[in-house]
């Protein structure tokens, strides 16, 4: 599970790679915890059987604007995985461990 957490996780940073060059490491954590937020709200969501579409719209209404473009991406990321798999694993700790650990090229 870390493994692939930690492949997407990589592939989803990779996507917004030319920021993340422009930002520092305290930025950097301030984003990624930003982020995790997101990822939490979508665990909990998905952990109480709510539609993708509805979680979606959920976390957009709770969320500053620039954030918003995260949203399907990492909602749709947590759809993915089995509930078994949110259930046995604090995946917003290891997306933030991750994000934050990210160094772009």
């Amino acid at each position: 599970m870390k493994h692939l957490l930690t492949t997407t996780v990589a592939f989803m940073l990779m996507t917004a790679a030319t920021t993340a060059q422009a930002e520092t490491a305290q930025e950097r954590k301030a984003r990624c915890e930003a982020q995790g937020e997101i990822v939490t709200k979508a665990v909990a969501l998905r952990l109480k059987r709510t539609n993708e579409t509805k979680a979606k719209e959920a976390i957009k209404a709770s969320t500053e604007e620039a954030l918003q473009g995260a949203i399907p991406l990492l909602v749709g990321y947590i759809y993915t995985l089995p509930r078994k798999d949110l259930k046995a694993n604090d995946v917003p700790a290891v997306f933030i461990e991750q994000c934050a650990a990210f160094e772009p090229e």
